[in-house]
C-alpha cells in the first residue's frame, strides 16, 4: 500500500521539478531579453545604430515576449525603412506583419498600422512603376521598330515612283 502511494508521490515530484525548470528558463530568457532591448534603446540613443539593429536582431530570432519582442519589431521596423532587398519588399513591412500576426493586441501594433500601410501603398507604387518602366522600354522599342518601317516603306515609295516615270 506504501509503495501504492509512493509512486504517484514521486512522479509528481518529478514532474513538478521538471516544470520549476522550465518556469526558471523562461523567467531567465525574458530576463535577458529586457536587458538586451534596453541595451539596444542605450545603443540608439547614443547613435550607434549598427549594434542596435543587431540586438534587435538577436531580439526577434528568439521565441516571442510580450512586452519585449513586439517593442523589438517596431523599433527594427523603423531602423530597416531604408533597406530594400532584392524582391524590392522592405524588412520593415515583414517586421511589421510579424508584429500585427503574432502582437495583435500590443500598443505597438496599433501604433504601427499607419506605417504598415503606407508601406504596402509605396511597396504596391514601386512595383507598379518597375513594371510601367518595363512596358515603356517594350513600346519605345515597338515605335523605333515602326518608324523604321515607315522610314523603308516612304523609300519603296520612292523608287515605285521613279520606277513608273
Amino acid at each position: 500500500m506504501k509503495r501504492l502511494l509512493l509512486l504517484p508521490l514521486l512522479l509528481l515530484f518529478l514532474a513538478g521539478c521538471t516544470t520549476f525548470k522550465g518556469m526558471q528558463s523562461t523567467a531567465a530568457h525574458r530576463d535577458d531579453a529586457r536587458r538586451k532591448l534596453s541595451s539596444a534603446l542605450k545603443d540608439l540613443e547614443q547613435g550607434r545604430v549598427p549594434a542596435a539593429s543587431f540586438t534587435l536582431e538577436e531580439i526577434v530570432a528568439k521565441p516571442g515576449i510580450k512586452g519585449v519582442t513586439d517593442e523589438a519589431l517596431f523599433r527594427l521596423s523603423l531602423l530597416k525603412l531604408h533597406v530594400e532587398e532584392k524582391d524590392g519588399v522592405p524588412p520593415s513591412i515583414r517586421y511589421l506583419e510579424r508584429l500585427r500576426h503574432e502582437y495583435a493586441d500590443s500598443v505597438w501594433t496599433l501604433q504601427s498600422r499607419p506605417l504598415l500601410d503606407f508601406l504596402t501603398a509605396a511597396a504596391d507604387v514601386k512595383k507598379q512603376n518597375r513594371n510601367l518602366k518595363s512596358l515603356n522600354s517594350s513600346l519605345t522599342k515597338d515605335n523605333k521598330e515602326l518608324h523604321q518601317n515607315i522610314e523603308r516603306l516612304k523609300k519603296l515609295d520612292l523608287q515605285l515612283e521613279r520606277k513608273t516615270r
